[in-house]
């Protein structure tokens, strides 16, 4: 009978004194037991906080804020300080020219002006307040897209150290099996030279060994590609955990909205936001101007001048009033999404719920079938030698033990990694995500 081939498949968070001697000396024993391994996945994940994603994340938040602060600085007006030198094909008057006046204006055809502008506007119709408005929705949303890339970046560290975490317990297992296996060919070999075994039973056995050793090659190319996973997330080239048993942390009840939600209803009100702005700035526009120059000819004669006024403006450019209703349409459609990001939150959680549950159910299960197929295996290796059991139900049973282990460990690492995947979604500050995940 021919049996189905098994490889492994790895995938891409009330004495005084006395108390306190003995409270210091079970610490130092800790310290002395643990210190090399505590906090390792940890340490890993704060090296993460150093990506170049995040590092331009927060260079992005704090261009945001800028420009929060520039859409203030409008009510301030703008001012422009000038100086210029000009020739003219003839001669130019400078200043107001009133007949009969001993001032008399400047004439000349070389004039040299400095001086400065200054222009405030008038927000009558709320069109510097909406502009101000839509920037700080766009801070918030820059603030909670740099939060989520800090999570994704601490879920793909966390992801790939789980799965080394994984695929060294499987070589481990995988191993073990080897060393039964290749004790069981080695056996049957002698038994075959010296004709109590068929010669088909040590060609059976030498291709188990062979096909254990094609396991042992595809579980290295899975652990350098999670190597080089962790080396993009946090720098650590070849990278390999020291820690085996995989922690799974505990599934809190989400509370409040997530931050897939949130960013979704940040860029809607954003988007609302410059809808009404350019909904406003079709409405007539008031600006108050002064400025003041000096003009100076050859010789050191000058004369000042100077103006205020203000200007009162109506667009009416068809492209205007068109902008105007695409973006409002754009705001109805953010509006639309961000509905829809809140519904498929909802979806993804509940999936990765789903994934989580199952995956610790298969991880209790299969710790009960390790220990079971162990047993058997342990069994049929003694009645195998007693030639009571044939060598291909005998590697059956060792195929089963090795899978049974793999899947304990693969369970593990999913459940993990599902929990790392909903905090995404939900948007777990870094401190505490770190704290979850390397929690002793």
């Amino acid at each position: 009978m021919k049996m189905p081939r098994r490889v492994p498949t790895p995938y891409k968070v009330n004495d005084g004194i006395t108390c306190q001697m003995k409270c210091l000396f079970v610490l130092l024993i800790s310290a002395i037991s643990f210190g090399a391994t505590a906090g390792e996945l940890g340490d890993l994940l704060r090296t993460t906080l150093q990506h170049p994603q995040i590092r331009a994340a927060t260079d992005q938040t704090e261009a945001a804020r800028s420009q929060v602060d520039a859409s203030t600085g409008r009510y301030f007006g703008s001012a422009v300080l000038s100086t210029g030198w000009h020739r003219y094909e003839g001669e130019r008057v400078v200043g107001v020219f009133t007949p009969g006046t001993p001032m008399v204006p400047l004439i000349s055809d070389h004039i040299a002006q400095t001086g400065i502008s200054y222009s405030l506007p008038v927000d009558v119709f709320g069109v510097i307040a909406a502009n101000k408005e839509r920037a700080q929705y766009d801070l918030r949303a820059t603030e909670l897209l740099g939060r989520q890339q800090t999570v994704l970046k601490l879920h793909q560290a966390a992801t790939a150290y789980l799965t080394l975490q994984s695929l060294i317990r499987q070589k481990e297992a995988l191993e073990l099996s080897r060393k039964r296996i290749d004790a069981t060919y080695q056996r049957v070999r002698k038994e075959f030279e010296l004709g109590k075994a068929a010669g088909v039973d040590a060609r059976y056995a030498e291709s188990e060994v062979a096909r254990l050793n094609a396991d042992q090659v595809v579980l290295d190319g899975a652990v350098s590609q999670a190597q080089a996973d962790i080396a993009e997330a946090t720098g650590e080239v070849g990278f390999l955990p020291t820690i085996d048993e995989i922690r799974v942390p505990d599934w809190d009840v989400i509370s409040g909205v997530p931050l897939t939600v949130q960013l979704a209803q940040a860029r809607a009100q954003s988007a609302q936001a410059q809808a009404d702005e350019s909904h406003r700035a079709l409405l007539p526009s008031l600006n108050l101007d002064t400025n003041y120059f000096r003009n100076s000819v050859p010789g050191g004669d000058h004369r000042d001048t100077w103006a205020v006024g203000g200007v009162l403006s109506l667009p009416l450019g068809v492209s205007q009033y068109r902008q105007a209703s695409a973006q409002k349409l754009v705001a109805a459609a953010a509006a639309e999404q961000s509905e829809a990001a809140a519904r498929d939150s909802d979806r993804q959680l509940s999936n990765l719920h789903a994934v989580y549950e199952s995956a610790l159910a298969d991880a209790n299960a299969m710790e009960k079938e390790v220990a079971y197929r162990e047993e058997v295996a342990h069994v049929e290796q003694s009645m195998h030698q007693l030639g009571s059991q044939t060598l291909e139900n005998l590697f059956r049973h060792e195929r089963d033990l090795l899978d049974a282990r793999y899947r304990l460990t693969q369970a593990r690492a999913r459940a993990a990694a599902a929990w790392s995947a909903a905090q995404v979604i939900v948007g777990l500050s870094a401190d505490i995500y770190i704290t979850r995940m390397d929690a002793k």
